[in-house]
């Protein structure tokens, strides 16, 4: 289904609880466990929001009904589609296949020239979507974390803070496993708003796997049957090969999951239903209500009555 197409469907009253991943309710739980959080994010949150603001407004395309029309027409509607308030939204030259989202206070999408430039307008569509839904779900609060954690940066903003160092430093193993763990999960929620957002099955899978591996020369040789194989693939030899411990490491510090687990995630989210279940839901809203029988006009009205009158003969003799 293309994003012009009518049939198009605008989730109302959408909640994220209807498409939430469980695994990333359950991380989320174990993030907020961590007793350091609450104050890592209010000493992080605002500073680093007005950094990335100020560096997009100053470096980089911001897109508008004017600026790259066509590529605001679509994000337009991914908002419209999933019911979020419109962020702004810049392109980057930076040459990565890439898109993120910022800025809890204020959202701030960016999306790179180059992802942009493989993509077409629906694989445009689920990017976008899945970038909403971290706004949707308030990702943003926890996100802001990320950077600074591989980076090493919150480190040093936190031995700057007397007495906070102390309680940090035995915190940071637990804090780096459970964030990660919940980041990765929160991936698969998004995965599945983009795919609410463009409403096309395959071309969410296509645009997974273009971030998964592309050539340019070599892009009419790509197979998404292909794709799908290879998950499968992947879902036999992880569940005959890899214990638990050895998933942990390889995927450890990782910001999102593996694409042929996204793609499988994706597909569970369609077979089991609950893509169905939501669409269903809001073609019966949006089927018009039967019309109602047409009033009978004053005369037929009237003929009825007099039709049911029964007259008495003044000349009959009683």
């Amino acid at each position: 289904m293309s994003v012009s197409n009518n049939q198009h469907v605008a989730l109302t009253g959408l909640s994220t609880r209807e498409y939430e991943h469980s695994l990333d309710k359950i991380t989320l739980d174990a993030l907020r466990k961590v007793p350091i959080l609450p104050k890592l994010i209010e000493l992080v949150e605002t500073p680093t929001s007005m950094v990335t603001r100020y560096s997009m407004l100053g470096s980089d395309l911001r897109i508008t009904e004017r600026q790259f029309p066509s590529l605001y027409r679509i994000f337009r509607k991914a908002c419209e589609t999933l019911e979020v308030p419109e962020p702004l939204l810049y392109v980057s030259t930076d040459p990565q296949l890439n898109a993120f989202t910022a800025c809890s206070d204020k959202p701030i999408i960016k999306i790179y020239s180059y992802l942009l430039d493989i993509l077409d307008d629906d694989e445009i569509m689920f990017v976008l979507g899945h970038e909403l839904s971290h706004i949707k779900s308030e990702h943003l609060v926890y996100s802001v974390l990320g950077e600074l954690l591989s980076t090493g940066a919150l480190r040093i903003i936190v031995s700057t803070i007397p007495g906070l160092s102390v309680l940090y430093t035995p915190a940071e193993i637990s804090l780096n496993y459970a964030y990660y763990q919940w980041m990765r999960a929160a991936e698969y929620t998004c995965d599945r708003g983009g795919f609410l957002a463009c409403q096309n099955f395959e071309a969410s899978c296509r645009a997974l796997m273009k971030l998964a591996g592309y050539s340019k020369r070599f892009a009419n040789e790509i197979s998404l049957d292909e794709f799908f194989a290879q998950a499968k693939d992947f879902h036999g030899e992880n569940e005959a090969a890899l214990g638990k411990v050895q998933q942990v490491l390889l995927s450890f510090g990782q910001t999102h999951p593996w694409g042929v687990l996204r793609v499988r995630e994706l597909m569970k989210f369609r077979d089991d239903g609950d893509y169905g279940k939501i669409l269903r839901r809001e073609m019966q809203l949006a089927e018009p209500a039967p019309a109602p029988e047409a009033a009978p006009s004053a005369l037929a009205s009237a003929a009825s009555a007099l039709s049911n009158v029964k007259f008495s003969n003044p000349f009959k003799k009683s």
